[in-house]
């Protein structure tokens, strides 16, 4: 049970850490945020991509679609192999769903 969250980088796929190319590679799925970002066409081709775009159209807020976001992940990361989710930029910059996300993670005790 854990919950791995990865930046995609500003845009150019060439700018994806080192780090976050490793966990996706070796990862078997992934959880977007949305795939409307520059980096997911160049993604490692074996990976399953999920995303929440649909959230977007359903939510009355960003405040609803984040917490919604967050609650979906921590329940992915309550599996046995745990969750990679994935956010346009630097995770910890502007990120709300990520905010969220932590502080459930350690209410949760998850890691």
């Amino acid at each position: 049970m854990s919950i791995t969250i990865v930046g995609l980088g500003p845009g150019d796929p060439a700018q994806l850490t080192r780090e976050a190319w490793e966990v996706l590679e070796a990862a078997q799925e992934v959880y977007l945020r949305t795939r409307r970002h520059p980096t997911v066409p160049h993604l490692p081709d074996h990976l399953v991509l999920h995303s929440f775009d649909h959230l977007y159209e359903e939510a009355e807020d960003f405040g609803e679609l984040y917490t919604t976001i967050a609650a979906e992940v921590l329940a992915l990361g309550r599996r046995p192999e745990g969750v990679i989710y994935a956010v346009p930029g630097h995770p910890l910059v502007g990120e709300a769903s990520v905010s969220r996300i932590l502080t459930g993670a350690a209410e949760a005790h998850l890691s």
